[in-house]
């Protein structure tokens, strides 16, 4: 079953949440959070996503950000996530998926949900 557009979405601003897989961490040492980072931010600038906060807990992430189009945002996460994996994988001599389903994506459509 194909999974369901987010071209409902009306505003600039979001919410995203990765989790690992099985919940499990995927985050081991502070040198995995570093390289998460900096994968975000170097990305950041190839689909002019503007990250506003984020916060990165051992089994997953959230994080707010602003985008000019709905679909750089789709592009930047399957980036960073794919990038992340490999990453992941490489390091700790794994196959397989790292992160748990696609990542959640909730639009902010008020300051008070700011």
């Amino acid at each position: 079953m194909p999974r369901i557009p987010r071209s409902y979405v009306k505003t600039l601003y979001f919410h995203i949440i990765t989790q690992g897989i099985d919940k499990r961490y995927i985050f081991q040492y502070p040198e995995d959070i570093k390289t998460y980072i900096s994968i975000m931010y170097k990305l950041k600038k190839e689909q002019n996503i503007e990250i506003i906060a984020y916060c990165i807990m051992n089994n997953h992430t959230h994080m707010l950000v602003k985008v000019d189009e709905l679909n750089q945002l789709s592009k930047y996460m399957q980036r960073i996530n794919t990038r992340y994996a490999k990453y992941y994988n490489k390091k700790y001599n794994r196959v397989g998926y790292v992160f748990r389903d696609r990542y959640k994506c909730e639009g902010i459509y008020s300051d008070n949900h700011f």
